[in-house]
């Protein structure tokens, strides 16, 4: 197994390597999106999630996370692509969430958000731009799902675009921004009458959508 260099804490961590992971059931993926289609591969190394804590919000597309430096990306350290692990995602307490079996995600370009029914507005189809995307999904035996997504694009006005398409999509889905607090979100009911939490952080040319879908009667 590769060791990568956890430089947040100075603590070396061990990668899985491709079976491990596997047989964790972990959806740790990274896709590429091109002109002419889309890649998608595993993202067995050089993607892990971690367990710092995140410092403030971006739910307006603006500079997040002020504990970084404007040169430092908070998304990719080292090299390494940062995912929120399962005890860090919102609710965590309350939901317990836990890895989904299957290890490759479908590929879900912004805007598209919540489930297939819930803002079925914000999958328009059109042509997303160039992008690498990595991801992972989470679920609660209590009706719950939670899901990050963490987009590389072309630059920075490209990812401000894009975020601005999804504040839209969010809007247009019925969700209301609070952006009172350090970690400012989106909340409300959707078409299929779940309730969609999502958190927006942007970086640069660097996006990361977190968000957490219960059941209408969760």
């Amino acid at each position: 197994m590769a060791e990568v260099e956890e430089l947040l804490d100075d603590v070396t961590v061990r990668m899985p390597s491709g079976a491990e992971l596997r047989a964790r059931g972990g959806r740790r993926t990274m896709r590429r999106r091109v002109a002419g289609g889309v890649a998608v591969v595993a993202a067995l190394a050089g993607v892990v999630t971690w367990g710092v804590a995140s410092g403030g919000g971006g739910g307006d597309g603006r500079e997040v996370r002020p504990a970084a430096t404007p040169t430092d990306n908070p998304f990719k350290v080292g090299g390494v692509v940062r995912l929120l692990s399962p005890e860090l995602m919102p609710q965590a307490t309350k939901w317990h969430w836990k890895s989904m079996e299957e290890e490759v995600m479908v590929d879900l370009p912004l805007p598209k958000v919540g489930r297939d029914k819930s803002c079925p507005g914000s999958d328009a189809g059109r042509k997303a731009p160039s992008q690498v995307q990595y991801g992972t999904e989470y679920y609660s035996d209590k009706g719950a799902n939670a899901r990050q997504r963490v987009t590389e694009y072309d630059s920075a006005s490209v990812a401000a675009d894009e975020v601005s398409r999804l504040r839209d999509a969010l809007t247009e889905c019925g969700l209301w921004e609070h952006a009172e607090g350090a970690d400012p979100y989106w909340f409300g009911t959707t078409e299929s009458s779940s309730r969609l939490r999502v958190s927006i952080e942007r970086w640069r040319g660097w996006v990361s959508v977190v968000e957490v879908e219960v059941d209408g009667r969760g």
